[in-house]
C-alpha cells in the first residue's frame, strides 16, 4: 500500500473517530467498515468497530474484533483494556482480569485499571486483592472519583462499612451529585444502625443521610422513597416506577452474584409449585413472567410455555434476560398498565420477588385476575408479615421493601375471584445471617 493510500486511510479513521466520538455511531461505523474493506488489519478501526458493537448489544462481536485488533497489535493497551471492560460487562471475570493486569504492565500510570481491576477482584471474591487494587488507584489520583467508590464497594462487600463510609464521603466531597456514591453510603449506615438495638427505633444517621442525598439532589425519586420508608410513613401504597426503575438499573451489573450470597431461593420455590401443580411440561401455555428482572425464572417456566413473556420496567434488567435467550418476548413496562392491556390473554402468570414493591395489592390483584384466560393460575412471593394486628394487611419496612399478612392476602384474593388459593410459608433468602421468612401464594381463576 502507497504512503498516500496510508495516509488516506488514517485521515479516514480520524474523521470515524471524531463521529464517533460526537455520538454519531452510525456514521462511524460506517467508516470503520470502509477503511476495513480497504485494509482488513487496520487495529484501530477493527477496535472501534467492536467497541460500537458492544454499545448496541453485539458483545460477542466486540469480542471477536477487538481480540483481532490485539492479535495485530499485541501492545495495543486500549483495546486490550476495552476488550476487558467488555469481558466485566459479560461477567468473564477471569478474562477481564487478565487484560488489566496486561494493561498494568503497558501503561502502569493507567488508574482507571487500578480501579476496573478493583471491580473485578470484588466480583470474584478476592476483596484484599480488590481493596489493594482500589488504594493503589486512590494513592495515583486523590481526585479520582470513580476510584473511591469503587473502593468504597470492596469495602462494603467485605463488610467494613466504616472504611466504606468514609469512601462513599471522599466521593460525594468530589461531586456532591453523584448518587450511586449517596445510595452506597445510605446503605452501608443503615446496615451499622441495624446492628445496634437503639438505632434501630430511631435510624438516626440513617435519616441523616438520606436528607443529606436529598439536599443535593432534591428531584431524586429514590431517596424520598426511602427516607419516606426509614421514618415509618404511613402513606406510601406502593414503591413509584422511578424508584423500582433506578434501583433495579442499578442492581443489573450484578444481581444474580448478589443474590448467591444471600441464598436467595424464590426461583426455586415458584417452580416447584410449577412442576407440583402443573404436572410434566407440555409447552402449551401462554406464561407471563411479570417483573422478570434477569430472568431467573426463565429456566423453570419455558418447559411449559408455547409462548414466554417477560415484562419489567428496568431495560438493564431485560438486557441480562434477553440475553438467556429463552423469552419469546420481553417488554419494558409497568405491570399494572402492561396487565390491564391484556385481558384473558395467559395461563400463567408469575410475580418472583415483585410484589414486595406493592404495598396494596388489590389493584394489581384484580388486574391479573381479568389478565388470565379461563382456569388460569397465578403464583407469586411475598414477605410475610406476621403481625395481624397490621389493619391495613401490610407494612413498608425500613430497607424499602412491603411484607403483607395472610388474612389480607386470603380476603384480597377471595375479592378478585380467585379459588383454590393456597399461602405456603418459606425461607425467601438470608439477609445478614437471618432468615427471611415468606409466602409462597398460589390461586386459580375461573376454575368450577
Amino acid at each position: 500500500m502507497s504512503l498516500k493510500s496510508r495516509g488516506a486511510i488514517e485521515a479516514k479513521f480520524s474523521n470515524a473517530l471524531d463521529l464517533h466520538r460526537q455520538g454519531q455511531a452510525t456514521k462511524a461505523r460506517k467508516l470503520y467498515q470502509s477503511i476495513l474493506r480497504a485494509r482488513p488489519d487496520h487495529p484501530g478501526a477493527l477496535h472501534f468497530l467492536g467497541f460500537l458493537a458492544h454499545q448496541s448489544g453485539d458483545s460477542k462481536t466486540a469480542i471477536r474484533l477487538m481480540r483481532k485488533a490485539i492479535q495485530i497489535q499485541p501492545d495495543y493497551s486500549d483495546a486490550i483494556k476495552n476488550l476487558g471492560n467488555v469481558m466485566l460487562e459479560t461477567e468473564q471475570l477471569g478474562e477481564a482480569e487478565q487484560c488489566y493486569r496486561r494493561v498494568i504492565e503497558l501503561e502502569p500510570n493507567d488508574v482507571s485499571v487500578y480501579s476496573n481491576l478493583c471491580v473485578v477482584l470484588r466480583h470474584r471474591e478476592r476483596f484484599q486483592e480488590s481493596i489493594e487494587a482500589g488504594r493503589t488507584a486512590t494513592r495515583m489520583a486523590p481526585d479520582y472519583l470513580i476510584g473511591w467508590y469503587n473502593l468504597g464497594n470492596s469495602y462494603r462487600v467485605a463488610r467494613d462499612y466504616k472504611k466504606a463510609i468514609k469512601c462513599y464521603e471522599k466521593a460525594i466531597e468530589l461531586n456532591p451529585r453523584f448518587s450511586p456514591a449517596h445510595d452506597s453510603l445510605c446503605q452501608s449506615i443503615f446496615r451499622l444502625e441495624k446492628k445496634s438495638y437503639l438505632s434501630r427505633k430511631t435510624w438516626k444517621k440513617s435519616i441523616r443521610a438520606y436528607e443529606r442525598w436529598l439536599e443535593c439532589e432534591p428531584d431524586c425519586a429514590v431517596a424520598a422513597f426511602m427516607l419516606s420508608a426509614i421514618r415509618g410513613e404511613e402513606d406510601l401504597t406502593r414503591a413509584p416506577n422511578a424508584v423500582i426503575r433506578s434501583m433495579f438499573d442499578s442492581f443489573a451489573e450484578n444481581f444474580e452474584s448478589r443474590l448467591g450470597k444471600l441464598e436467595y431461593r424464590v426461583p426455586e420455590l415458584i417452580g416447584a409449585w410449577v412442576r407440583e401443580s402443573l404436572g410434566k411440561p407440555q409447552a402449551g401455555l401462554a406464561v407471563l413472567d411479570g417483573g422478570c428482572g434477569t430472568g431467573l425464572c426463565a429456566p423453570l417456566l419455558k418447559p411449559y410455555a408455547a409462548r414466554l413473556t417477560g415484562a419489567d420496567l428496568s431495560s438493564a434488567m431485560l438486557v441480562k434476560a434477553r440475553a438467556r435467550n429463552l423469552y419469546d418476548e420481553l417488554v419494558e413496562a409497568e405491570l399494572t398498565a402492561y396487565l390491564a392491556e391484556h385481558p384473558e390473554t395467559w395461563d400463567l402468570i408469575v410475580f418472583a420477588d415483585t410484589l414486595c414493591y406493592f404495598g396494596d395489592l388489590e389493584e394489581i390483584i384484580g388486574l391479573t385476575a381479568q389478565a388470565l384466560r379461563h382456569a388460569g393460575n397465578v403464583v407469586f412471593s411475598v414477605e410475610h408479615l406476621t403481625s395481624e394486628s397490621e389493619a391495613k394487611g401490610y407494612r413498608l419496612h425500613p430497607h424499602g421493601r412491603y411484607s403483607h399478612t395472610e388474612p389480607y392476602l386470603s380476603a384480597l384474593m377471595s375479592r378478585a375471584g380467585f379459588s383454590d388459593v393456597e399461602l405456603e410459608e418459606a425461607v425467601l433468602r438470608r439477609e445478614i445471617g437471618k432468615e427471611v421468612i415468606g409466602l409462597i401464594v398460589s390461586a386459580r381463576v375461573g376454575a368450577g
